[in-house]
């Protein structure tokens, strides 16, 4: 089995429960104390949540998902049950607007401190309200050494037709349509309709080329070798070549983006205080350092850094040399009409 991985579906026994289990243990009696801890695959520390239950008595159910939008409609179809969530920065304005999340209580988390300010009052969250900065990362080319005559340098190698049946595409509209924006020289802002068909169209014509759309399993056919090429996130490469040693990554020379994936509180959740302690066990240098350790993605605590393995912070693909962090930014928070756009655009991507 390969090592830990943000998208990977690779399930580890200890932190396996999916929601019916989760449901289930709602249903035990409030003398048990638990926490419903919705977020990435395997997106934390081998020990993280068995030494957090061993110290508070607290045992944490923890479900899983692929992507965002699969969060996003859970938590917007009402499921029950959640306490605490993991949402990238661009998600964040949605979940606010529809109210899906809480504001945390001022001055509840003593050690939120130990977040770098330079993740604090981001634009998705201005007053420090909704968030905590869990993870951070990029997106760009995972690619397979031993498979290629040379290394990608471009988002137009994945649109290379030698590459056919051996390309994989994350299966997000914001990174494969942002990327198609960036490569036609529009800003994620656009919203001409007929402008934005030039992001579209050239989807599309990728799309012969692309074996698979994923976000969860891309990693494992990398290295198998059965892709050679893949959009793909930072840490799910690096922790993949502890497998294949052949598997590295680049930002492509055009630029790319960088994210920041949150903690946050379910809207109304019934562990409160709980939840609430979780997160300060996870702001704690230590913690945060053994999950960036784990899982090879830039940790936002600030006093963490002392504590990750040298050889991670050394590492450009990690945390990007000066030079490549020019060619990176965030995505932009999009209005509801811009939105629509994405979403029908994606569809219309995904069905031809």
């Amino acid at each position: 089995m390969s090592d830990l991985s943000r998208r990977d579906f690779l399930r580890l026994a200890v932190l396996a429960p999916v929601l019916p289990a989760l449901l289930a243990a709602c249903k035990k009696g409030p003398q048990e104390r638990v926490v419903n801890f919705f977020n990435w695959s395997t997106y934390i520390g081998k020990d993280t949540l068995s030494g957090f239950s061993a110290e508070s008595s607290i045992h944490v159910n923890y479900d899983v998902f692929a992507d965002e939008e699969e969060m996003f409609a859970k938590l917007r179809s009402g499921a029950l049950g959640y306490d605490l969530i993991v949402g990238t920065d661009y998600m964040i304005p949605r979940l606010t607007a529809l109210r899906l999340i809480d504001a945390f209580p001022e001055g509840a988390l003593k050690n939120i401190g130990n977040i770098d300010p330079k993740f604090r009052g981001m634009p998705c969250d201005p007053d420090n309200a909704f968030t905590v900065p869990y993870l951070w990362g990029t997106t760009g080319i995972g690619y397979n050494k031993s498979k290629l005559s040379k290394a990608p340098s471009s988002w137009w190698d994945l649109w290379d037709e030698k590459y056919k049946g051996k390309i994989s595409m994350l299966d997000n509209s914001r990174d494969c349509i942002s990327t198609a924006l960036l490569m036609s020289g529009l800003p994620e802002t656009t919203s001409d309709e007929r402008t934005f068909a030039k992001a579209k169209e050239l989807l599309i014509r990728q799309r012969p080329l692309v074996k698979q759309y994923a976000s969860a399993t891309y990693i494992d056919s990398l290295i198998s070798g059965e892709i050679v090429l893949a959009m793909a996130w930072s840490g799910d490469v690096l922790q993949a070549s502890r497998e294949n040693p052949q598997l590295d990554y680049v930002i492509p020379k055009e630029g790319s983006y960088m994210w920041v994936d949150n903690l946050c509180l379910v809207r109304g959740s019934a562990h409160r205080e709980d939840a609430l302690r979780l997160v300060d066990f996870l702001l704690r240098p230590e913690n945060a350092a053994d999950i960036a350790n784990t899982v090879r993605y830039g940790s936002p605590n600030l006093a963490a850094r002392a504590k990750l393995d040298k050889a991670l912070l050394k590492d450009p693909r990690v945390f990007p040399s000066a030079e490549i962090a020019g060619r990176l930014k965030f995505h932009t928070l999009l209005d509801a009409e811009v939105s629509a756009l994405w979403s029908e655009t994606w569809s219309d991507v995904k069905v031809l």
